[in-house]
């Protein structure tokens, strides 16, 4: 499978939209994401029972919800209180309440932030994923693009995906948001109202690079980020050996 297939490692399940595999994507030593070790969504609020049953019977033994306690209050998922269910919120809700996120213009310079404003965070839910019992795991928040795209590419990146397969997996969000995205902005008239809506909705692959970019320049590498974040070395060898084939 071509790292670029996102076709082919889509999930097609009933009002999940941005629901993918990351089976396959390359790794280095000649190696590979497990297929079905990872899948990425967004959330599974809308599940149909039908679609719940498929996730079971796909041997899933952990969703890891990275929405806040608030959404999840207000948008339960079909798991809520099931065993194989955690809720990690990815955002800190102290320190992102008093964020001046006016400074932050585009995507990237969010995520600049929040990898580091977040990250005990970012490490929990890394780690909520690392010490699942053996089998698939699903990662999701709201949309699967944000919040998950950065989790999704700090797993990756430590499983050794190189960045340009990372890269395009997030970029195929987009394919999978462009129907909803292109109805959003299709109501909208003022023009600095659709640069905005188009900023947010985007996911360019430059934008997880620069994420991951930052990552390196501040820590050495994605382990060496985690560590000092509250991963331990064991989290991190879990997620090495539950990721590569």
């Amino acid at each position: 499978m071509r790292a670029s297939d996102g076709h082919a490692r889509r999930l097609h399940l009933p009002d999940c939209l941005n629901a993918r595999d990351l089976g396959g994507l390359p790794a280095t030593g000649r190696r590979s994401i497990r297929a079905g070790a990872l899948i990425r969504s967004d959330s599974l609020q809308r599940l149909t029972p039908e679609s719940v049953a498929a996730l079971r019977a796909w041997g899933v033994r952990r969703i890891v919800d990275l929405r806040s306690v608030e959404e999840v209050e207000e948008h339960p998922g079909p798991f809520a209180g099931d065993p194989i269910y955690r809720l990690s919120p990815l955002i800190d809700p102290v320190d992102d309440f008093d964020a001046d996120w006016a400074a932050t213009q585009t995507i990237s310079a969010i995520y600049r932030v929040s990898v580091e404003r977040n990250a005990r965070f970012i490490a929990a839910g890394l780690s909520a994923i690392a010490d699942a019992p053996p089998g698939p795991v699903v990662v999701h928040c709201a949309a699967g693009k944000d919040r998950t795209g950065m989790t999704v590419a700090l797993a990756l990146s430590l499983a050794g995906v190189p960045v340009d397969a990372i890269a395009e997996d997030y970029a195929f969000t987009e394919v999978c948001l462009r129907d909803i995205h292109d109805s959003r902005l299709a109501v909208l008239t003022d023009p600095a109202a659709r640069r905005r809506l188009e900023e947010s909705q985007s996911s360019r692959p430059d934008t997880i690079l620069d994420m991951l970019h930052h990552v390196r320049e501040r820590y050495g590498d994605v382990a060496g980020y985690l560590l000092a974040h509250g991963c331990t070395r064991d989290h991190l060898a879990s997620l090495r050996d539950r990721l590569r084939d």
